[in-house]
């Protein structure tokens, strides 16, 4: 586990900031990542961090385990409410799977497991350029590519490069056509479609 930097630094001790860089490096070595968030604190700036580098940086499937759920009072809407509130902090990973449990009782901690399997056949899933163009082109349909000067974007076709994580190969006119926010439209429409 990583505790915040300050508990670190402010402690002098050297097994821990060696088993931070452990931790670290374990995960440049995992398929999947299993980010525990405390229920009671919620998610920091450092699980956001966290979740950055092990989907962007070292290309991970990731799954989030909210831990302690078993001291939340809790009523028939609190999952609900808490998965909501955590996706809008961690808003660029909507898309990875939420486990509630409880590590004293050991409630649901095999739902952990289940949803890292999944993650990791997500993870290593192959499509074929036809699917990933039926897709695409539904989706510029909805929203149609922006144009700056006159220019207008186009996709040609898509297909995908690798997998683990499944990167995808845009083939457009001019990429300078092609803001971030329409780069999130198209992944996050290639995640809800496929």
């Amino acid at each position: 586990g990583i505790r915040r930097r300050t508990s670190v630094a402010s402690g002098k001790d050297v097994p821990e900031s060696l088993a931070v860089g452990r931790a670290l490096q374990a995960m440049k070595r995992a398929d999947v990542v299993a980010l525990v968030i405390d229920a009671e604190e919620g998610a920091s700036q450092q699980d956001f961090v966290l979740a950055e580098r092990a989907a962007n940086q070292e290309g991970c499937a990731l799954v989030l385990v909210v831990n302690k759920w078993d001291k939340i009072d809790k009523d028939s809407y609190s999952m609900n409410e808490y998965t909501k509130t955590l996706r809008s902090k961690l808003r660029v990973f909507e898309w990875a799977s939420v486990v509630y449990t409880s590590a004293l009782t050991g409630q649901r901690i095999q739902k952990v497991l289940q949803a890292g399997s999944e993650a990791a056949v997500h993870h290593r899933k192959r499509l074929s350029t036809a699917t990933l163009n039926a897709v695409v082109s539904e989706a510029s349909l909805w929203k149609s590519p922006p144009s700056k000067a006159g220019r207008k974007g186009k996709i040609y076709y898509v297909t995908q490069a690798s997998t683990r994580p499944p990167t995808f190969v845009f083939f457009v006119n001019d990429p300078k056509l092609f803001p971030e926010t329409y780069r999130r439209y198209m992944e996050r429409a290639l995640r809800e479609n496929i």
